[in-house]
């Protein structure tokens, strides 16, 4: 039988990142253009910034999905229109993803339609008390992810 979670500090952190993920993810996918799921926004904005192509794998692994999952939304991304798939010319067994000209636009759709919850996170926030976050955010993830491994 496990050990209960004794540390009320630990529990709290847990409960408010927990509810902030639900909240901020219930707000995006409500202001997202009709029809585009966050996973498919998140896939998107993320090919946008990149230079070059990727494949699958190594989107899968940008995303902590599994091939499976990251191929689901990929087939669906294609059939919109909003990404290229093509062979990788070095290795025969794996496929190139980039974004295309209607992904990028929908991608730009997708930004403008949450900007305004962004826009008031952030005057409610402040650049200053977010900039003071972000640090602890980010080494939260690191030592996240690195137990996994």
């Amino acid at each position: 039988m496990s050990k209960p979670i004794n540390d009320p500090l630990a529990v709290s952190l847990f409960s408010e990142i927990s509810a902030i993920d639900h909240l901020f993810k219930i707000q995006l996918s409500k202001s997202l253009p009709i029809g585009m799921k966050l996973s498919q926004f998140a896939i998107l904005n993320h090919i946008a910034t990149l230079d070059g192509e990727k494949t699958p794998v190594q989107l899968a692994r940008s995303f902590n999905l599994t091939k499976g999952a990251i191929t689901n939304t990929l087939t669906k991304l294609s059939a919109m229109g909003y990404i290229h798939t093509r062979p990788d010319w070095d290795d025969a067994r794996s496929k190139l993803i980039s974004i295309s000209t209607a992904g990028k636009n929908a991608r730009n759709r997708a930004v403008d339609s949450i900007e305004p919850i962004l826009g008031n996170l952030m005057k409610v926030m402040g650049a200053e008390k977010t900039k003071s976050i972000i640090p602890f955010l980010r080494d939260l993830r690191i030592i996240l992810n690195n137990l996994e491994n």
